[in-house]
């Protein structure tokens, strides 16, 4: 029937969405990995100091930078699995499906 709206449409929109929520906090995770990692260069200039009482914020930018990229890690893997989720549900779905005959 022309009009009809599948029954599962709800299903695979709610599954798309957290696909597209998974993969948006992906973006989101790799743009802050980027400006984590411009910083970097922070880190040489503060290598380069000869006074051995300036070492201590070689210390702390090392804590701090260790501390980001670990948080990044953490972040880029709970967004994969959520984007993850989102494709299992929707393939779930589709694997679920009636199959159709001949064009009905």
């Amino acid at each position: 029937m022309a009009g009809q709206r599948d029954p599962d449409f709800w299903a695979k929109v709610l599954a798309l969405t957290v696909f597209g929520l998974g993969v948006a906090l992906m973006v989101l995770v790799f743009s802050w990995a980027a400006r984590v990692f411009n910083e970097v260069s922070v880190g040489k200039e503060l290598l380069l100091q000869t006074n051995p009482d300036d070492r201590t914020p070689l210390t702390a930018w090392a804590m701090r930078w260790l501390f980001l990229v670990s948080l990044l890690f953490v972040l880029g893997y709970i967004a994969s699995l959520i984007a993850a989720r989102g494709a299992n549900l929707y393939s779930s779905i589709r694997s679920h499906e009636p199959q159709r005959k001949g064009g009905e």
